[in-house]
């Protein structure tokens, strides 16, 4: 049976980076279609925000906030990573707010892809959705408390057929050695396992924090080898690693420094 999952896969696989098309944006990495017996389970879900200052002078404060659909358990909200310092506030109410003081974003005119900063953080899906619900989120940032800008939606969609036919995953977490670097690194597994018979081809690409995609690549078998990155002539910068391993899709932060 073709469910909603293999489709929003196939749109995901074909432009890995249509959304950079946003200013502001907001995503769902890697799967947003979930069954009835996942929630069960514990479904995650990980959350991209990026946030660009497109004023016409520099930020020296960013805030934003995001109200959490209510059928988010907040009790479960856990940060992944960010590009900038923050202090974060979760006032009992759904709403989460990430302060970013003194952050000294550039304008977008004279910043480019600086002018960018993200926020990736993951939480569970409470129980018991039924088969048909969507989960609608979004996130607002505002900039030197005087211009306020929203994302889109990121939408989660829960499906009875989403588990049907899908293969077994073996659990895989990345990390970059060294990270800053100078554009030339290894992506290592940090559990690395015994190679698998017929394991799959795994996609990887590189974005700058604009979007743009800046290298990629194949590799087999993730979760058994390193693959070494070579980036010809970098600027430095803040980059996204994002690698599709099976249907699970991951993004690794790391700097290039000159």
């Amino acid at each position: 049976m073709f469910c909603l999952r293999h489709f929003l896969l196939l749109v995901a696989a074909l432009c890995p980076t249509t959304a950079s098309l946003a200013q502001n944006d907001m995503q769902v990495l890697g799967d947003a279609v979930f069954s009835p017996q996942e929630l069960a389970e514990g479904a995650v879900v990980t959350y991209l925000i990026r946030f660009q200052n497109t004023s016409s002078d520099t930020a020296y404060q960013v805030i934003v906030r995001d109200t959490l659909d209510p059928r988010l358990d907040i009790q479960t909200f856990s940060m992944v990573g960010a590009s900038h310092a923050y202090q974060i506030v979760l006032d009992g109410s759904n709403v989460i707010r990430w302060y970013f003081d003194d952050i000294l974003l550039p304008d977008s005119a004279s910043g480019g892809p600086n002018s960018i900063g993200f926020i990736l953080f993951s939480i569970r899906l409470k129980p018991f959705l039924a088969p048909g619900q969507t989960v609608w989120n979004n996130s607002c940032a505002t900039f030197n408390q005087t211009n306020t800008t929203c994302t889109n939606h990121a939408i989660i969609w829960i499906d009875a057929n989403a588990d049907q036919q899908e293969p077994e995953e073996r659990s895989v977490s990345l990390q970059i050695v060294p990270n800053p670097n100078y554009g030339n690194f290894e992506v290592r597994p940090t559990n690395p396992t015994l190679p698998e018979p017929n394991a799959p081809v795994s996609e990887w690409w590189i974005t700058d924090m604009n979007g743009k995609t800046v290298w990629d690549g194949y590799a087999k078998d993730v979760a058994a080898a390193s693959v070494q990155v070579w980036l010809e002539r970098p600027a430095p910068g803040l980059y996204l690693l994002w690698v599709k391993d099976r249907h699970r899709l991951q993004a690794r932060q790391f700097a290039v420094v000159r």
